[in-house]
């Protein structure tokens, strides 16, 4: 057991050596990429990054041990002392290889990250799919390839030769213990392998969140490239994966500007076809002197449907009711589509979302600057602009695609108190909105702060200091809960109360400072909650869609019986806040008198007051045609002409989204 013990540490301790090497790269990085960013105050968080980045190397050090620790489990349990001395020559140059291809795309990360501040991501791919040879010479011209390319094979030349010396190792007169003991063992690596790949022993493994810091550059410093490298082969396979979308207008996208816009064709131009869609705001006096604040905040599944049941008894809505009956709040009103970066990409670029589309989030185009996304009016009219999450914008690369979608600062869970509590997914919603009041208090500016919580998502949990309102789940309610335990419903159902208690006191705060005449306030749900079954299509999917508007500058009249979604948000905020301003989008504005003939805009569906029509344009599945009765209701039925008018629109709009995606970005 004693040579067992000693080639075992040996292994160790290359490995380790392997794991120096990897934080003396991210060391490097710190310093020559630190210099340009002010870390003052910031000495806590500096330990963090290299604390959550020496988790990140360890887990990548476990996947790279994965075969040599399967072979020594089974060459452990059968046996065979030949084979122990050839496995030990295997590894000086299995370490060589998967050791120096990593150290060489340390090397290939450090300069990625000098043109586009940020580690590998998917943008890799465009060596291959843009010029290759211009792309090689651009890199010749700025970067010494060949001292590159030299020092990559001194790094080879390195590994093998500290894996040679490490691993010499010249009595091979093994003997093996009691079976069993072998058995135990080999799990024992086995488990512990596991463990270091997860990097966690929590809900979620390491990746999915590495955001430690307010610092953007220190949660740079904490990622490990191979992780990057990871996401954007996945996401890439993902995108091959996706299918062009047919919609007729491939080779005339003219006509679909006209069809959307109900105008002829000549009309449209051919160089712009895009300008078409820019509108602008009516000249408003009142706003140009008020400048308002305005505050967009998405709640974590703030599904419509349970707001109908709420009684003394059954108090879901808790502070937020009071608010409720004194704003303006639609009912008809749905969410882009069954997942939350779905309202995020509908909201940040203002065009309608595509039917199971790769999430842009993680392609290429998350990359890109638009001229019609959704903060490009409030950035040209001088607002200041805050994307606010409650978990870590490392997510689905939601605080890059922020960025450049316009906002100046991208703001998660590392920038609240250290001691705020929350759940896997990010801090409770409390904390969330007190840092969101704070950036709302830091300077005169106008703002635009946009909030995405947390807290209303599974595993469901609650603030230990929280003082549950009563929840007594009413009989027509318990018969549609889709889940066998009744506690976990009421878990859920209480998860819903504090999150809407916590939003009701936080408009409650905003209303009674100073911000309260100059700030409107807008609320609505990524998508609807699973939690219960639900008959009517239009309840399964609809959010509500609240506003508070400053006395000063709210209409008179408003009609909430409109249909709507998160297509039409930034046109109605638009047309509150901003006077004689140019915005583009596919939305209405939902205050305007347009907005009496609008549909609700979700996934598949196009639907209006009395006709709706699904076409899965990605299933090969037969276009379904419904109309509406009185309960808003969907009756299957056969084709009419406004139906015809409703795919129409459906399949202009989606023309319209791929062709700005694809073609207007920079």
């Amino acid at each position: 057991m004693k040579n067992f013990k000693t080639m075992f540490f040996k292994v160790i301790s290359l490995n380790f050596i392997f794991l120096l090497l990897m934080s003396a790269y991210r060391f490097i990085f710190f310093v020559y990429y630190g210099k340009a960013v002010d870390l003052h105050d910031f000495g806590f968080d500096i330990i963090k990054a290299f604390y959550m980045g020496c988790r990140f190397d360890l887990s990548v050090i476990a996947w790279i041990n994965v075969l040599p620790a399967l072979l020594f489990c089974l060459l452990f349990v059968i046996g065979g002392q030949s084979l122990f001395k050839r496995l030990i020559t295997f590894l000086k140059y299995y370490y060589t290889v998967f050791i120096g291809i990593l150290l060489a795309l340390f090397c290939i990360d450090f300069y990625f990250y000098a043109y586009f501040q940020d580690h590998l991501n998917v943008l890799v791919f465009g060596f291959i799919e843009d010029d290759t040879i211009a792309l090689i010479k651009t890199f010749y011209e700025n970067y010494n390839l060949l001292l590159i390319g030299f020092w990559i094979v001194v790094f080879f030349v390195i590994i093998f030769f500290i894996s040679k010396i490490v691993l010499k190792f010249k009595d091979y007169n093994l003997r093996f213990p009691n079976i069993f003991v072998r058995i135990l063992l080999s799990i024992a690596l086995a488990f512990s392998i596991f463990l270091m790949i997860r990097g966690s022993v929590g809900l979620h493994p390491i990746g999915v969140y590495s955001d430690i810091s307010s610092n953007a550059f220190l949660n740079q410093v904490a990622i490990n490239c191979v992780f990057n490298l990871g996401k954007a082969i996945e996401y890439k396979i993902e995108a091959s994966k996706l299918k062009n979308i047919e919609t007729g207008y491939e080779n005339n996208i003219r006509q679909a500007f006209a069809d959307f816009l109900g105008k002829d064709v000549g009309m449209i131009s051919e160089e712009k076809p895009e300008e078409s869609l820019v509108f602008k705001t009516s000249v408003n006096k009142k706003i140009e002197n008020l400048k308002p604040n305005v505050i967009l905040i998405v709640m974590e599944s703030f599904s419509d449907y349970l707001i109908k049941y709420n009684s003394e008894k059954f108090n879901v809505l808790g502070s937020l009711k009071k608010h409720f009956d004194e704003d303006t709040i639609f009912h008809n009103f749905s969410s882009a589509g069954t997942i939350t970066i779905e309202a995020i990409e509908a909201m940040f670029l203002n065009i309608r979302t595509r039917p199971n589309p790769i999430n842009l989030s993680v392609s290429k185009y998350a990359y890109k600057q638009y001229q019609f996304a959704g903060l490009v009016p409030y950035k040209q009219s001088g607002y200041e602009t805050s994307f606010i999450y409650g978990g870590c914008t490392s997510w689905r690369n939601i605080g890059t695609f922020a960025l450049n979608s316009g906002f100046d600062n991208a703001l998660n869970c590392g920038m609240i108190k250290k001691d705020s509590p929350g759940g896997p997914w990010g801090v409770y919603d409390e904390y969330l909105f007190d840092l969101a009041f704070e950036v709302l208090s830091q300077s005169d500016n106008n703002k635009f702060i946009y909030i995405l919580t947390t807290t209303n998502h599974p595993p469901y949990g609650l603030p230990n200091d929280y003082k549950i309102l009563p929840l007594e789940i009413p009989d027509s309610l318990k018969r549609n809960i889709s889940i066998s335990n009744i506690k976990k419903a009421q878990k859920r159902f209480a998860t819903y109360q504090y999150s809407n208690e916590m939003l009701g006191r936080f408009i409650s705060k905003i209303k009674n400072s100073k911000y309260g005449d100059n700030t409107i306030i807008a609320v609505t749900g990524d998508h609807t909650s699973r939690t219960y079954r639900i008959e009517n299509f239009l309840d399964s999917i609809c959010v509500p869609f609240y506003l508070y508007i400053p006395k000063t500058i709210k209409s008179v009249n408003i009609n909430t019986d409109v249909f709507g979604s998160h297509l039409d948000i930034m046109p109605t905020l638009y047309n509150l806040s901003l006077s004689n301003a140019e915005y583009m989008s596919e939305g209405t504005d939902l205050l305007s008198k347009n907005a009496v003939n609008n549909t609700i805009s979700y996934e598949s569906w196009l639907i209006d007051k009395h006709h709706a029509i699904d076409d899965d344009i990605f299933a090969n599945s037969a276009i379904k045609y419904y109309y509406l009765d009185t309960n808003h209701k969907l009756v299957p039925t056969s084709e009419i002409t406004e139906h015809k008018n409703l795919l129409r629109r459906f399949l202009s709009m989606l023309a319209i989204s791929d062709y700005l995606i694809k073609n207007t970005g920079k």
